[in-house]
């Protein structure tokens, strides 16, 4: 009769291991939505990156704009990334969760505590600039991850 038992509980155990096995498809079956589309410019080196509203959330965009000084425009040095190559860009905002890095020329860095960078050539004052989550755009960009 231990045989029996035996028996009968595999088949439990069988039986409860293939009703998780239903038609219900895991999450790694289901299409997911890129959080990052990356897009040429024409006439530019550099590339659009549109985020969904999700990527959005999760990497906290932030922005701030361009604003005006004596000597030129400034933006919170936070703002401003340096490649590897040493040149100096922003993000700017050109669309919903759409972004395109510009290229600036710092002049000088200071203001409070060292907190504004103040720009000789880049985007007009007033324009929609990304200042938390640039490196995540740069990535993105770049194709790092895939």
């Amino acid at each position: 009769m231990s045989s029996q038992r035996w028996a009968a509980a595999a088949l439990i155990v069988l039986g409860l291991g293939a009703a998780g096995c239903t038609a219900t498809p895991a999450a790694s079956d289901v299409p997911q939505e890129k959080p990052a589309k990356v897009e040429s410019i024409q006439g530019k080196s550099v590339k659009s990156v549109t985020l969904t509203e999700q990527a959005v959330k999760r990497v906290g965009v932030e922005t701030t704009t361009v604003a005006t000084a004596d000597t030129g425009t400034v933006v919170p040095y936070q703002a401003v990334l340096y490649t590897p190559d040493g040149n100096t860009w922003v993000y700017a905002v050109t669309g919903p969760r759409q972004y395109a890095r510009e290229q600036v020329t710092i002049a000088n860095v200071g203001g409070n505590a060292g907190t504004d960078a103040f720009l000789s050539a880049g985007p007009a004052a007033g324009t929609t600039i990304v200042k938390t989550g640039l490196i995540e755009l740069y990535g993105a960009e770049l194709g790092v991850g895939k």
